[in-house]
């Protein structure tokens, strides 16, 4: 017999992300990195990574069943190479291809690297493939004069 003060236990209406932000400007005589994420509601400031394999992860809760409304953060990273604003939009949907900061985005030479999982849909069962691309190449710092 259930009592009427038996609370029937359910799924969680969220789930936990971490954003990962890693420093690898390997090849360089400055490799540091300064970067600030921001959202909304938060301010995460500024933090700073010295050399590369340095990271920083933050947490955020995603409500379950928002595919429509991403959490959005925008990431402003400076190096010595330039600047670059990322703007980082996840679903709950991320969350789940993304378990326990497997996911990142990397500062290299090049620009900012996401590295981390995808849908593959080519074959008829879809699953999750690891992928690595260029998603913002760095802005060069204005000549001064």
């Amino acid at each position: 017999m259930i009592s009427s003060n038996t609370v029937a236990l359910k799924e969680p209406d969220y789930v936990n992300m971490n954003i990962t932000i890693r420093n690898s400007m390997t090849g360089l005589i400055r490799p540091e990195i300064v970067y600030r994420c921001q959202s909304k509601r938060k301010d995460y400031g500024w933090h700073r990574s010295p050399k590369p394999g340095v990271q920083f992860s933050f947490p955020i809760i995603l409500i379950k069943g928002e595919t429509k409304i991403p959490a959005i953060h925008i990431c402003q990273i400076r190096s010595v190479l330039g600047t670059a604003t990322l703007v980082i939009q996840n679903t709950y949907l991320d969350a789940e291809m993304c378990p326990r900061s497997s996911c990142s985005h990397e500062a290299t030479p090049k620009g900012i690297v996401f590295r981390g999982l995808e849908w593959d849909f080519k074959t008829v069962f879809p699953k999750l493939k690891p992928v690595e691309y260029l998603e913002l190449p760095w802005t060069p710092w204005p000549n001064r004069t």
